[in-house]
């Protein structure tokens, strides 16, 4: 797990305030080996249960490149950590997003490339998204997550 010296390195390197819930709520993406909808990150933050705290800082999250939403079977939302290239003017997600039918977990398949796309007759592609469906591992062999 990465120190707190360095959350707080990362929390300053993309301009956000280093409070303690701040800290916390990242210390939570990165020990979270999948994407978190609202009600995991609420679960599992101790500092606050206030619903525009959390709110506000997902949001700053989002804007300064410290995380990105990941697709979900459902219409919640759920958050990833971004990769470390991405920044408030660049988020570079680049990646696959697998769905696992059994858990429900949103996982970032960092390892699988997306096909490039050029632009077809007209129409100018901006980005592109892959998202497989299946089971994931700890469902395939029936461990708790």
């Amino acid at each position: 797990m990465m120190e707190k010296q360095n959350i707080q390195d990362l929390l300053s390197a993309h301009g956000i305030r280093k409070t303690t819930f701040r800290v916390e709520l990242l210390e939570v993406f990165i020990e979270s080996k999948y994407g978190l909808s609202f009600k995991d990150i609420k679960d599992k933050v101790i500092s606050t249960k206030d619903k525009v705290t959390i709110y506000r800082a997902l949001d700053a999250f989002l804007e300064k490149g410290l995380i990105h939403k990941v697709p979900a079977t459902s219409n919640i939302s759920k958050y990833a950590l971004c990769p470390e290239e991405c920044s408030e003017e660049t988020h570079k997600h680049d990646h696959a997003h697998f769905i696992c039918n059994q858990c429900g977990n949103t996982f970032c398949m960092d390892e699988v490339e997306l096909p490039v796309f050029k632009n077809i007759k007209g129409y100018e592609i901006k980005k592109s998204k892959l998202t497989l469906e299946g089971d994931c591992p700890d469902c395939i062999s029936g461990t708790d997550q």
